[in-house]
């Protein structure tokens, strides 16, 4: 085993870029650990956990580069560096211009790019958050709209942007806002999907990118869909950007129908939002995931429970009020094949997510169902896993949160990263079911399922020795447009032995039923 730590003063890549060179390198031969970032007290905390820190790096600066690699190998640590040395060089080479033409200059501020072509009037920010205010404060000055990528932004430098923003009537998206699609344009992480006349608002990244998906598969399309980041309807925020794309989209002549899709907002925030919703000449759906106790938001406005039927909903009313439905799902076969051939026991479901929307909803589900549940984002402090790193009972992890992925890539990004935690799930003997999303578009890893089908057929050939079956079932995220492929993606599932289901809320409904009847079946 050898390892090596280097550290480039004065370079800087955004984390984006970053995040997938550490994925791209961490899929090679003989890769044991791998982290390539800027130079910031998570990247070398991140380091350290992993005994790659040494002195030279824990002296670099924010606007150093740190790479750290553990490798099997002399011979796989050449290839490796050499390989990083490439990805960077591909970045740093010149932009490309819309003719094709490699610009003379690539702008290292947004004020230079302003100054170089005019006329820009959004801004998509990914750095680090110590710098990312500072540049959102920038892309305002130049009268451009903003998508914050970055996360660790202050709750304080959040409500000053967005209160500029919204003096200067420009939409401030984030921070930490994963998904929007703008004038057709995917950005962060987003689906091609159709255009059309249903404009969204939303608090969820994931959340947004299973509606828009389901709409598109139902033969409509997305006027914008825009971003919000998950603190705009905390109550210091008071939900700024959210009100602010309400009245874009009420204002939008090509928006027909308007989706909000959103954890449940503080009850002063949700106030607001539904008497602007309810200004709005529009029909408006929202989908408050795990809301129990909220009012009702108002007449006029349709309240859907899970993402589904706020897809089926949206098309619905864009049509007309004609009844929209996705065609059903018949998997008794499936369960009275499972529940004859496991082995008593097995009886738990462990869910590994990358979409933290899509973790809450299957969680819905299960507590609806009265199903015990543990989780690493638990709604509720009885629901809390003790430790993280061990699972008990029916456990739902979002590996997207931030214990999963201080400086490695986000399970969309590098979806390997959670087949290790897919083979000690499998390794359970009490488990029996293993239920996880794949989530394809732009920004996610370009071939996710087959990422995921190499863990799974591991984990089956696992449990093969020990006299076991697992029941593993996936929710695929997708259209027919993404660069990944839907068909491909979900035959590579299928070939694995994986029940693909058309959304999440189906997925987590299988996944329950499949339990209450193991426990029931534990009874007898």
């Amino acid at each position: 085993m050898l390892t090596k730590t280097i550290v480039k003063p004065n370079t800087y890549f955004d984390s984006v870029t970053l995040m997938r060179i550490s994925g791209q390198a961490a899929e090679m031969d003989g890769v044991m650990d791998v982290l390539v970032g800027m130079g910031t007290d998570l990247n070398k905390e991140s380091l350290a956990r992993v005994g790659l820190l040494t002195e030279a790096a824990e002296g670099a600066s924010p606007n150093d580069l740190l790479i750290g690699v553990r490798v099997t190998g002399e011979e796989i640590l050449e290839r490796v560096l050499q390989r990083i040395d490439e990805l960077l060089g591909s970045q740093r080479r010149g932009a490309v211009g819309e003719g094709g033409e490699v610009q003379k200059e690539r702008p290292r501020s947004i004020a230079r790019a302003c100054q170089l072509k005019p006329g820009y009037n959004l801004a998509l920010i990914s750095v680090p958050g110590i710098y990312a205010a500072r540049e959102a404060r920038e892309a305002l000055r130049q009268e451009m709209h903003v998508f914050l990528f970055s996360d660790n932004v202050s709750l304080e430098d959040e409500v000053d942007l967005k209160k500029k923003a919204a003096a200067k009537g420009l939409l401030m998206m984030g921070p930490d806002c994963g998904t929007a699609i703008i004038n057709g344009a995917p950005l962060g992480f987003a689906n091609r999907v159709r255009r059309g006349s249903i404009g969204i608002v939303g608090a969820s990244g994931t959340g947004i990118q299973q509606v828009t998906t389901l709409i598109d598969s139902l033969g409509e399309g997305i006027s914008q869909a825009i971003g919000t980041g998950g603190r705009d309807l905390t109550e210091r925020v008071g939900g700024m950007t959210t009100l602010a794309a309400l009245d874009a989209l009420a204002a939008d002549d090509q928006t027909k129908v308007i989706v909000l899709i959103s954890k449940p907002p503080a009850p002063a925030v949700a106030a607001k939002v539904f008497a602007r919703a309810a200004g709005i000449d529009k029909p408006v759906v929202m989908c408050l995931l795990g809301s129990q106790t909220m009012a009702s938001p108002g007449p006029g406005i349709i309240q859907c429970r899970n993402l589904e039927e706020t897809a089926l909903q949206a098309v619905s009313l864009v049509r007309g009020g004609q009844e929209v439905t996705l065609p059903e799902e018949d998997r008794r076969a499936f369960l009275d094949e499972f529940l004859a051939a496991r082995k008593p026991g097995q009886k738990y479901v462990r869910a590994l997510y990358g979409g933290g929307t899509l973790c809450d909803e299957a969680m819905t589900v299960f507590r609806h169902e009265g199903i015990p549940i543990f989780s690493n984002v638990p709604l509720s402090p009885e629901e809390a896993l003790a430790d993280v790193e061990q699972s008990r009972g029916n456990t739902f992890l979002d590996m997207g949160d931030d214990y999963f992925t201080r400086g490695r890539p986000h399970p969309m990004i590098e979806p390997g990263l959670r087949n290790p935690r897919l083979l000690q799930e499998a390794a359970d003997p009490e488990v029996a079911v293993i239920l996880l999303d794949v989530i394809l578009g732009h920004g996610s890893h370009s071939d996710p399922a087959g990422v995921a089908a190499r863990g799974i057929q591991e984990a089956r050939q696992q449990a093969a020795r020990e006299g076991r079956r697992l029941a593993f079932i996936a929710a695929l995220i997708g259209t027919a447009a993404d660069p990944q492929g839907l068909e491909q993606q979900r035959r590579l599932l299928e070939e694995a032995g994986v029940i693909v289901c058309t959304s999440n809320i189906r997925a987590a409904r299988l996944a329950a039923s499949l339990v209450k009847q193991l426990a029931a079946s534990e009874r007898m």
